[in-house]
């Protein structure tokens, strides 16, 4: 009985070595995942108006469920009201933020991100006729979350996001004048950081 107990001992040990061993050599194999670069980019207008914004984000996989990264926001916009009502008033609005995300993908090609950042938006009112102004400036904090889909490789990834301001501040610049969340839809692109190692 102790010779068949001390027998299946000896095979469960080294059954289990072997298999630590074979997970070791597995991510021994595996190539590191690199840091990628990219971001999105906003550019639009019409009679009168005119918007330009970059989101440049660092992100890195950790595994196949997991991003991690760090984003920034830097947009630009400008009206005249002249094209909308009978006054004759010129808005300009710069925005900059700074944030981290995560990325969960569940399933292939679908993802979760939650967003927290920290926005800062200098706004001024410039009455034409008159030649009075007026400036503010107001900051908030956004937590951002909502669904996508995506592609990732090891050469690159691509995404289509849509995304809500859970905290939906009137000094944030999603939600000023809005009593509701909007919808904040974003997409980009982005390549991997590849440094050659010295032999």
């Amino acid at each position: 009985m102790k010779q068949v107990l001390s027998f299946i001992i000896l095979f469960v040990a080294l059954n289990l070595n072997a298999q630590i061993t074979t997970i070791q050599t597995t991510k021994l194999m595996e190539p590191e995942r690199p840091w990628m670069i990219g971001g999105g980019l906003v550019l639009g207008g019409g009679s009168g108006s005119f918007q330009i914004g970059i989101n440049p984000e660092m992100v890195k996989s950790y595994n196949d469920y997991i991003d991690l990264g760090v984003i920034s926001n830097i947009f630009y916009s400008s009206f005249r009201t002249t094209e909308i009502s009978s006054t004759n008033e010129k808005f300009r609005k710069m925005q900059f933020g700074l944030g981290g995300f995560a990325r969960l993908w569940p399933v292939n090609e679908f993802f979760l991100q939650v967003q927290p950042e920290y926005n800062w938006t200098w706004a001024k009112q410039v009455n034409v006729v008159s030649n009075s102004s007026n400036k503010v400036s107001v900051s908030a904090t956004s937590v951002l979350a909502g669904i996508g889909y995506g592609k990732r490789t090891e050469n690159g990834f691509s995404y289509f996001s849509i995304m809500l301001d859970l905290i939906n501040s009137q000094q944030s610049p999603y939600g000023m004048g809005q009593l509701r969340p909007q919808p904040i839809f974003r997409a980009g692109f982005g390549l991997p950081i590849r440094i050659t190692k010295k032999k």
